[in-house]
């Protein structure tokens, strides 16, 4: 049997640029405004800049064919790094241009020592995909985060599985709102902190221009009694990642219905919270040791069911804040006219607690019509989008006492002279006390009444085994 092999060669040098943090105190369950500002520039110490080409029988390939034959199953890679082929070859592979050889690059970065690593593929066909169930989040025993024996050979990331899709992440979710890559153990210490963990079920947030990433955190202080002085990179500094680096939490988006199980344990002593990957002092991504399950992302609860159904002729977006995390409202759900979507919904028990306290998930739900890039982000107050959309919407099951899921809608206390311009009906058998929001008079009601007051809101009660749909539409 006759085998290709697609080598990497990673060429490492060293660079003196550090990239700019920023000071930002973020209070779980505050309801300030939250403005970003300029703080000192912070120099961390000088990163290692990775240059990654790609071989095949001894031909340089670009990064991007690369990827794209692993795309489409022509390249893949095995648990062990090498997988095995059942054809003969030649198979065929998307051609471009060859990437310049390593000593062709101009780069002044060159002039350093250099160390090359090779990690090799073979070639497959194409085969049909599976689906794999989705895994619910399940509590898995912590362990600390420490920094990664693995030899150099094994630091090369793999590159995204078969099934990843880094260009478009609506695709990770099917329309039955399971997540394939979502139930892929995430694998410690392998995927160097400047690269975004594809092919895991996290959800890039390219617009955030970190990365990926949905927001990046330096706790300066780190005692006995909880993180402080957080220091939280501002939005845009490094569209390549590589703000990512050792001593980081580096968090991630997961797609609806599906939560971020990776956060640590310690947490703000003022009440701030953190999320995300930790980057060990081997700049390796880990999860960190507070995580509740083995993979990034797991499924909400499975006793109630939360949709969302649009009857609009325009998409609207909702978005759910990065929690723990930077409580940023980056995750985001644009449901197009005619469609339904998931939204997450943890189980109390079995996600984070804030100060001992059981959590929900957290949305802000913008105007029909407002690009996804503008909603699901840090907005300015007067422009009623991002954290200043006028209206929340909260959602968790009760699994610890009542056995009874909740679900909430309500104006939002930073803007309460901002209006939907549609209404918002929960309907579905096993809801109890409907809330509702009537966009001609700008009031919320919940059952058969309506509140005089936009500061009323309402909660609605949801039985084990329902479903709750919030239909957006016209009155």
């Amino acid at each position: 049997m006759k085998y290709q092999y697609l080598a990497i060669l990673v060429a490492a040098a060293a660079v003196t640029v550090a990239q700019p943090h920023q000071r930002n105190h973020r209070h779980a369950r505050a309801h300030a405004a939250r403005m970003a500002r300029p703080d000192s520039a912070v120099y961390a110490p000088a990163p290692v800049e990775t240059i990654i080409v790609y071989e095949l029988d001894g031909r340089l390939i670009s990064e991007e064919d690369a990827r794209r034959g692993i795309a489409n199953g022509t390249l893949r890679w095995g648990d062990d790094g090498k997988l095995s082929t059942s054809i003969k070859l030649p198979v065929a592979l998307p051609t471009s241009s060859p990437a310049a050889p390593l000593g062709e690059v101009k780069d002044p970065v060159q002039k350093q020592p250099t160390t090359t690593h090779i990690q090799q593929l073979e070639t497959k066909a194409p085969a049909p995909s599976t689906k794999e169930a989705p895994a619910a989040a399940v509590p898995a025993p912590s362990s600390t985060p420490t920094p990664s024996s693995s030899p150099a050979s094994q630091q090369v990331a793999p590159a995204p599985a078969p099934n990843a899709s880094p260009d478009d992440p609506n695709d990770l979710v099917d329309a039955d709102g399971n997540c394939a890559s979502c139930d892929k153990p995430f694998p410690n210490g392998v995927i160097p902190c400047s690269q975004f963990p594809y092919g895991y079920g996290a959800m890039p947030l390219n617009n955030e221009g970190l990365g990926g990433w949905s927001g990046i955190q330096d706790p300066v202080y780190r005692g006995a009694d909880g993180f402080d002085n957080i220091r939280t990179v501002v939005k845009g500094s490094c569209s390549d990642g590589s703000c990512c680096t050792e001593g980081t939490y580096c968090s991630y988006g997961c797609p609806n219905p599906y939560l971020k199980l990776s956060f640590p344990k310690k947490q703000g002593k003022t009440g701030q919270t953190v999320g995300g990957l930790y980057c060990n002092d081997q700049g390796m991504l880990e999860m960190s040791d507070g995580s509740i399950g083995k993979t990034l992302c797991g499924k909400g609860s499975n006793k109630m069911t939360v949709k969302v159904h649009n009857k609009l002729k325009n998409s609207v977006s909702i978005c759910r804040t990065d929690y723990p995390g930077t409580e940023s409202m980056t995750f985001p759900l644009t449901i197009g006219p005619g469609e339904t979507g998931y939204l997450a919904n943890p189980d109390q028990s079995k996600y984070f607690f804030w100060e001992g306290k059981p959590t929900s998930a957290h949305y802000y739900v913008n105007k029909q019509g407002v690009p996804e890039s503008e909603a699901c982000t840090w907005g300015h107050d007067g422009k009623g989008v991002g954290n200043w959309s006028p209206t929340i919407f909260g959602t968790s099951f009760d699994d610890i006492a009542s056995n009874v899921g909740y679900s909430s809608l309500k104006q939002n206390e930073l803007n309460w002279n901002e209006k939907l311009d549609y209404s918002i009906t929960f309907i579905g058998d096993g809801v109890t006390n409907a809330c509702k929001y009537k966009a001609s008079t700008g009031k919320y009601g919940q059952g058969d009444k309506w509140f005089d007051s936009v500061k009323d809101g309402c909660t609605a009660g949801v039985s084990a085994g329902s479903t709750l749909t919030l239909v957006l539409a016209d009155d």
